[in-house]
């Protein structure tokens, strides 16, 4: 045959820059200003171990990644890869590559036995630039071992798919026998209650939302017991055994994370400095729409040290495309929000639809195809190819927690729909956030896949789409004035242009009429484009003060999880309360007692060989309690001292009550009011009827609900009214017995029947504890009784009138009002402090409530 090499010198390519126009099968004619202005930033880096580089979303961040790679390729001779978090997205950006920027990329998915052998050498011999997921550099033996550069793709996305390789998930469904084997084994590290919530076959949403920590010393002193367990159980679950190798050796840097679904193991921070793969390329460029404050980007990363390129000068007013945002949340009810989406949809030839997980999918993908004659893909069906979807005239894309990647161009899709909240995405977030109200932390990693998520159909200067918000909290976090304060400046121009106008919206025609308006892009709608930038103009991107001082500890963040990882805990006790001592102020304060404990379990174990750390250790847990009001837990890992005072069950309940508010807040919305006040007047009508007792019961529910109680009722005759509970040693019981004009006296059979409640619970409530103290109440407008009834009385019955139950209502929820003005999401720990204050002040708590009550027992009542 005929020789085939062709040699080149590479030693003329001055530049990326330069680069580009010497690829000669390229599509795109130039390259942009503020792609040129990067790339020319970049080469004053160019022998930087980290480099991270800003730009928007739909500004061509892909071609500027993979010129670098190719110019470091030809140049340096490095081995190049690109990494992204899908396999979709591989071959999205390989295609890219090849067709449109005349780069010679080659796509690796799948299994390593897979890899085409010509490809493998390829990119061995530095020949052309490898694509492929972060899961393929991140496992236990990659056959990417020695890369010299990486890009590191939507690194603001990459957390969970770098720490998986130190992560072991264990599902409660696919994994159920190893499951419910480490809740046993964990049974007496945790509060009965929270064991109650993952053992129930029964969860409420809250059982299902809450998550519970194993606190480190109780942890690391069943190691034996887990290494032994996990050794055999997890053989030959290819899914488990793997991760399961990495950590087993170093259980004592990683925390142990409980929810009704799943188990997760993993450290706080990927230890990414340890995976040679990784830590020995010769430079890593990371590429982000958004790069974040506060230090995401290092804890995302495991790196420290990242040189950061911003975005070019101008950016920070002029976006990429324009967005129309609908909030039919703030007009339509929930009816008449879910016909506008099938209707939008109808009136669009494809419809990009994200939701926050499968379940929130399956349900919108079977009401589709119940509802409407239309394609529907799922993620897997353009995992290869969007081609399908784009060349379709009647089709919708669900997909699932996937807020970045999916790239629709111009007509590809101009209507996207928007469900839900992008937030917690595991254990240890949903942790943080809902228990250590470290909601700081988090913030801005949720604004950034906010943000990326409304750019998936906006990917040019002059492209277009409708962005349907669906949902309260997803709502909430864009339109509250602490949060729209953050984001661009021409986004807050969009998103306070669209409020108003869904404000103005009578009905769904309405919206109708104005989607149909923007796709037109005519007179009409250019002159309320103007009004956009006129508003843009008046904005500026605020930044929260408080984030600079996570940037300041995030370092140190990074070195602590190194020293735990290699047993050096005395350097891991410095580095910890470095981090501790830098989180100063009343925002940081919640992240500030993680810290403080991180201190204590380190100062723990170091106490093994070396007493005098045990005082150390009892001071930082001392810390840690004092600086959240959430984590009971903290305050019994070290005895107290005999002075010390001991949290008291009535505060234990009252932080629960608490953490619950937030839950109802949460789901009712807080940009508007609608849902609340249609709420609250449905349990005060319910609450003043003497006529309907089904109409009472049902508030009286609800109302439980409200506050924070776990409430719930029956139908069974022999059953109770509704009853309350909070943990699992408290329960509030009532027998509502109000469909009387008062004058009647209290029959002796609801006495009985108050008498037998205890047991019927015990029965039927599977989350309440053999020493669960039951408080009985009877409420009733009548004020006599009959005589036989107070003889077969129990103790702690008491009678409440049904006036004074509603007025006392109307004064809870008057302070539940209150405290919803000043709500601003999850986590907020001064907000938690003065919901607690008020709870107690106005008796919403259990102890208030029996304090209450016992100055109203049943003898007070007219005897006949």
């Amino acid at each position: 045959m005929a020789f085939k090499s062709n040699y080149r010198t590479n030693n003329n390519v001055e530049s990326p820059e330069a680069l580009f126009y010497d690829l000669r099968n390229r599509k795109v004619e130039g390259l942009l200003a503020h792609q040129a202005d990067v790339l020319r930033v970049y080469m004053d880096n160019v022998k930087n171990k980290n480099v991270a580089l800003e730009l928007p979303t739909g500004s061509g961040k892909t071609l500027i990644g993979l010129l670098i790679a190719e110019y470091r390729r030809r140049v340096y001779k490095e081995r190049a890869i690109f990494l992204c978090p899908t396999k979709q997205l591989v071959n999205q950006v390989v295609e890219e590559a090849n067709i449109k920027y005349g780069i010679k990329a080659i796509a690796f998915t799948g299994s390593q036995a897979s890899f085409n052998p010509k490809n493998k050498a390829e990119y061995s011999n530095s020949e052309a630039v490898a694509v492929t997921t972060y899961s393929s550099l991140f496992n236990t033996n990659p056959f990417f071992y020695n890369p010299d550069f990486i890009v590191v793709d939507d690194a603001h996305a990459a957390e969970n798919y770098i720490v998986k390789h130190w992560s072991l998930t264990i599902s409660r469904f696919e994994n159920e026998n190893i499951y419910m084997q480490l809740l046993e084994m964990f049974k007496n590290s945790m509060p009965y209650e929270q064991y109650a919530r993952m053992k129930t076959s029964s969860p409420t949403p809250s059982d299902k939302e809450w998550v519970e920590k194993i606190p480190t010393p109780y942890f690391v002193s069943n190691h034996t017991s887990i290494v032994s367990y996990l050794d055999e159980s997890t053989k030959g679950i290819k899914s488990l055994e793997y991760n399961w190798s990495v950590i087993r050796n170093y259980l004592s840097a990683c925390h142990l994370y409980f929810n009704y679904n799943s188990i997760l193991i993993r450290p706080i921070i990927p230890p990414t400095t340890l995976h040679l793969p990784f830590s020995n390329a010769n430079q890593r460029l990371y590429m982000s729409a958004t790069l974040g404050m506060g230090g995401e980007l290092e804890r995302i990363t495991g790196q420290n040290n990242i040189t950061r390129i911003k975005a070019p000068e101008g950016w920070d007013k002029h976006g990429v495309g324009r967005r129309l945002f609908f909030f039919p949340g703030t007009t339509l009810s929930d009816l008449d929000t879910e016909k506008l989406v099938s209707k939008l949809a109808t009136n669009s030839n494809r419809s990009l639809i994200l939701v926050p997980d499968n379940t929130s999918a399956e349900s919108i993908r079977t009401r589709f195809a119940e509802s409407m004659d239309t394609e529907i893909y799922c993620a897997v069906d353009i995992e290869q190819s969007k081609d399908n979807f784009v060349n379709s005239n009647n089709a919708v894309a669900i997909l699932a927690n996937r807020y970045d990647g999916i790239n629709l161009v111009g007509d590809e899709c101009r209507l996207q729909i928007m469900y839900g909240l992008p937030s917690s995405t595991n254990l240890q977030e949903k942790f943080l956030e809902s228990r250590m109200s470290a909601s700081l932390l988090l913030q801005d990693r949720i604004r950034t896949r906010i943000v990326q998520a409304i750019g998936r159909c906006t990917r040019g200067a002059t492209d277009y789409s409708t962005v349907c918000i669906i949902g309260d909290q997803l709502q909430d976090r864009l339109l509250q004035s602490q949060n729209i304060k953050l984001y661009h400046s021409e986004l807050q121009a969009e998103l306070a242009f669209g409020y108003e106008e869904s404000k103005e919206a009578q009905n769904i025609e309405d919206f109708i009429e104005m989607y149909q308006i923007f796709l037109k892009q005519d007179d009409e709608w250019n002159s309320a484009d103007n009004q956009i930038v006129s508003r843009r103009m008046d904005k500026t991107r605020e930044k929260d003060p408080l984030l600079e001082k996570l940037q300041d500890v995030v370092k140190a963040e990074i070195k602590y999880v190194a020293s735990m990882w290699s047993g050096d805990f005395k350097s891991a006790l410095e580095y910890a309360n470095t981090v501790a001592n830098g989180l100063d102020g009343d925002g940081l304060k919640g992240y500030r007692g993680f810290w403080n404990y991180l201190a204590g379990s380190a100062a723990l174990q170091l106490a093994q060989s070396e007493e005098q750390f045990q005082d150390i250790a009892k001071r930082k847990f001392e810390q840690a309690a004092n600086s959240t009001y959430s984590v009971t837990w903290f305050r019994h890992l070290i005895k107290e001292s005999s002075n010390k005072e001991e949290l008291s069950s009535e505060n234990h309940y009252l932080s629960y009550l608490i953490e619950n508010l937030e839950n109802e807040l949460e789901d009712m919305g807080i940009s508007s009011d609608r849902k609340f006040e249609k709420r609250i007047t449905s349990i005060l009508e319910g609450l003043s009827s003497n006529e309907n007792s089904k109409k009472f019961e049902a508030a009286h529910k609800d109302l439980g609900k409200l506050l924070g109680y776990n409430a719930d009722n029956t139908e069974e005759n022999s059953g109770p009214d509704p009853w309350w509970t909070i943990g699992n040693e408290f329960c509030l019981v009532a027998e509502d017995y109000t469909e009387t004009d008062g004058e009647k006296p209290i029959p002796t059979y609801k006495i009985r029947q108050l008498n037998d409640h205890p047991k019927w619970l015990q029965r039927k409530i599977e989350n309440l504890s053999t020493e669960t103290e039951f408080v009985r109440i009877l409420i009733s407008p009548s004020t006599k009784i009959e005589h036989a009834a107070l003889d077969i009385a129990d103790e702690s019955i008491y009678y409440w009138n049904q006036n004074k139950f509603k007025l006392w209502a109307q004064a809870a929820i008057q302070t539940v009002r209150e405290l919803r003005l000043e709500y601003c999401g999850k986590g907020n720990e001064e907000w938690r402090l003065k919901a607690a204050k008020l709870y107690q002040e106005a008796g919403i708590d259990p102890y208030s409530i029996k304090t209450q009550l016992s100055e109203s027992p049943l003898d007070t009542l007219e005897k006949l």
